[in-house]
């Protein structure tokens, strides 16, 4: 899929040393990748360094710093954007920004660090930008371009302030579509004449380039969860439940053990039992928790035993996002594959590694 991505005209947007490996299994051009997040080491940065990454993302005066060092034990130039934490919030289902936060530097505080925002940044390092993400899954158009203008009002200001000259501008993206539900994301195309007026009346940032962040957007819709029906099992209270062979593990998208409130899902089953009556169902899986459920009180047609069932466009944040090593059971395989023909199979690798 990153490969994918990569001849399709992207650049790889990286937060550590996996997806760096991965950017550069895929071919991509690391010099023009941007690299992310907060709480990067200095083994990290120097590590992201001599692969090739030429672009950071810092969050603070300690992260610049961290990166300083690296940049000038290797010798190497590297290019720098101040992540800035705005005031106020976006119209988001996950607000990264405006709240407060582990990402960026506050924008009272790049304010009043001014152009001495400059001395923790060694000689190797050029100060190029700026980069703001409000948030994921904004669904509104309206907002979006809302939270672009703003983005852009903020570098045009801080620019000045801080004496920066922006030759990158990363306005984030938040481009919504449909997590483990039927259905496409908000069409973008309304965005091209928004943003045309957005640069037409910008200041600083005119002459910047001006990265965005498709997130889900571009590899949801390409990944399906296939499971087998293990069991349909009646409880007390002629409750029903809908055992699978997959689960939380499998998907938790971030729940973790309900360390966020749970998702609801779309189930596809065969044509086969449409038609044929429904049942209310609680579609749990095979771990040994009670917390392993992907849905409550799910009207479906009756399936049994042995049925395949899908859940779409989990293409993005679905294994990687969940809790595979959880009691220890086995990686589901992800193929991929094009007009029935299969191009590869992969397999996330889990348990513990023996370091000594």
């Amino acid at each position: 899929m990153a490969n994918e991505l990569r001849v399709g005209g992207c650049e790889a947007d990286l937060t550590s040393p996996g997806e760096l490996h991965s950017a550069m299994e895929a071919g991509f051009d690391l010099s023009r990748a941007l690299y992310g997040g907060p709480g990067k080491s200095a083994a990290e940065y120097s590590g992201a360094i001599a692969s090739g990454v030429r672009h950071f993302s810092v969050e603070s005066c300690g992260d610049l710093s961290r990166l300083s060092r690296a940049a000038g034990e290797l010798g190497e130039p590297v290019a720098a954007l101040l992540r800035i934490n705005p005031n106020s919030a976006p119209k988001a289902k996950l607000a990264m920004s405006g709240v407060a936060s582990q990402f960026g530097f506050e924008e009272e505080e790049l304010r009043s660090l001014g152009a001495r925002i400059h001395e923790f940044a060694s000689a190797e390092v050029k100060l190029a930008g700026f980069h703001l993400y409000w948030g994921t899954q904004i669904a509104e158009i309206d907002a979006i371009l809302a939270s672009f203008e703003k983005t852009v009002e903020l570098a045009d200001e801080l620019a000045t302030i801080a004496g920066i000259e922006i030759g990158i501008l990363n306005l984030g993206g938040g481009f919504a579509w449909p997590y483990a539900h039927r259905g496409q994301g908000t069409d973008p195309s309304p965005l091209r004449e928004g943003l045309a007026g957005i640069h037409a009346r910008s200041g600083a940032s005119r002459s910047a380039e001006w990265w965005f962040e498709s997130g889900r957007y571009l590899a949801g819709s390409s990944g399906m969860l296939v499971s087998r029906v293990m069991e349909v099992k009646r409880s007390k209270d002629d409750r029903w439940f809908l055992i699978l062979d997959t689960g939380i593990h499998h998907l938790g998208g971030m729940a973790g053990l309900g360390r966020i409130p749970r998702f609801s899902i779309d189930l596809i089953v065969p044509e086969s039992r449409i038609g044929a009556g429904t049942r209310v169902v609680d579609v749990v899986g095979p771990l040994c928790t009670p917390l392993d459920c992907l849905a409550k009180r799910l009207e479906l047609p009756v399936v049994e035993p042995g049925d395949l069932v899908a859940i779409p466009n989990v293409g993005a944040y679905g294994a990687t996002a969940s809790v595979g090593a959880f009691l220890s059971r086995p990686a589901p395989p992800e193929v991929l594959h094009r007009d029935g023909e299969i191009l590869a199979i992969h397999r996330l690798r889990t348990g513990h590694e023996r370091v000594r």
